[in-house]
């Protein structure tokens, strides 16, 4: 896990900072709105595409779980470095086509791996992963403010592209040379056996319980610096920036935590306590004016959001048959984009059509409604 954890740390730099720094290069570069918005459509489309691959790749016996971290990893640094140097629409959307593959390779191998750990330590270790890539992401942001103060922007954006290039092939490279491979091996019986095991319905459950889930969480996060700039002006960025900042920050030490506590409650009560209490924090912020006030709404329901992820990504763990590890996560982390595509839309059709408290009250039905069809599948699972 350590060496896991340190790979992904160094390859996160750009973690916080890409998807703030994009759009305003884009537009320095004069791209219309069209041509930037559908540089991140494309980079959703490539990881959905691919994660179904990676899965199977996973389970491949002469593939298996490293090399396809390692191939990720790699397209993740070559992704980086062609940002760096990208001053044309078409190099920028390659580099969002690399880095969507990497990611589906990445997300879909690092899940396969922590499974692969088993037993009671899966919500502590995808707490402890889920903590390295925040706080790469955090140096991330200290690292790019150094170079702001003595560079103009573009400037910045070359080396700070370049520098997270080269630690990611850091990150290769300790990975290559420590990172153990544990995909099982299968014997001509068992790959026979295995070759069309369907879905079982417990599975099947969980895979749409996650696919509401994330339909549910991304709704409001679409369209909440949007809302943000709606009640508190468009003038306070680095306000606004500090509230989406100081959770992420305290989430990177803490997560490890939720993570134990999870494992000593136990998945089930712990994903339903803070369902409860993200649903209540929603129904606050939807009438919340005052930013101080709004931060800390947000920043309760960004840790009652980790709870539930972490609670649910070591429910589905149980339901994974071990020698297709790789193809069930591949699955089940398709259907994390999928709502994420779908919620987007969402989002800025009830933000425009009713009101910008209205992704609030969407987000707690939709919760609601997981948090029913969650406890629906485990009530079934131990009958």
């Amino acid at each position: 896990m350590k060496t896991l954890n340190r790979s992904l740390k160094v390859a996160s730099f750009p973690l916080w900072m890409s998807s703030f720094l994009l759009p305003i290069y884009c537009s320095g570069l004069g791209l219309s709105p069209l041509e930037t918005t559908g540089m991140f459509s494309v980079y959703s489309l490539f990881v959905l595409l691919s994660k179904l691959v990676a899965g199977r790749l996973c389970d491949h016996e002469k593939i298996g779980r490293k090399k396809i971290f390692l191939t990720g990893l790699l397209l993740t640094a070559f992704s980086y470095a062609l940002l760096a140097f990208s001053t044309e629409i078409v190099w920028l959307y390659l580099s969002q086509m690399l880095d969507g593959i990497a990611t589906a390779l990445l997300s879909v191998s690092i899940y396969t791996i922590l499974v692969d750990e088993g037993g009671e330590e899966i919500a502590v270790n995808r707490g402890k992963q889920s903590a390295a890539q925040n706080f790469g992401g955090l140096y991330g942001v200290i690292f790019y403010f150094v170079l702001i103060s003595r560079m103009d922007f573009f400037a910045t954006w070359k080396v700070f592209f370049l520098g997270s290039a080269a630690l990611t092939l850091y990150g290769v490279w300790n990975a290559a040379s420590k990172l153990e491979d544990r995909t099982p091996e299968t014997s001509d019986e068992k790959k026979f056996q295995n070759r069309k095991l369907p879905l079982s319905f417990k599975a099947k459950g969980m895979i749409g319980v996650r696919f509401l889930f994330s339909l549910s969480l991304n709704v409001l996060s679409a369209v909440f610096v949007l809302i943000m700039m709606q009640r508190f002006g468009n003038n306070n960025i680095w306000m606004i920036g500090m509230i989406c900042l100081i959770p992420s920050t305290l989430l990177a030490y803490l997560t490890p935590s939720i993570g134990a506590r999870i494992k000593s409650v136990g998945e089930r009560k712990s994903f339903v306590a803070a369902g409860i209490l993200a649903i209540l924090i929603l129904i606050g912020m939807s009438a919340s004016t005052t930013p101080i006030f709004f931060g800390l709404w947000w920043s309760g329901y960004s840790f009652a959001v980790a709870d539930m992820n972490l609670s649910m990504d070591a429910a589905f763990s149980r339901q994974i048959p071990e020698k297709e590890r790789g193809r069930y996560s591949g699955i089940y982390s398709c259907s994390v984009n999928l709502g994420s595509m779908i919620a987007a839309m969402l989002g800025g059709f009830f933000m425009q059509e009713i009101g910008e408290s209205a992704p609030f009250y969407l987000t707690a039905a939709l919760l609601l409604l997981t948090m029913l069809v969650f406890q629906k599948i485990l009530s079934a699972e131990r009958r």
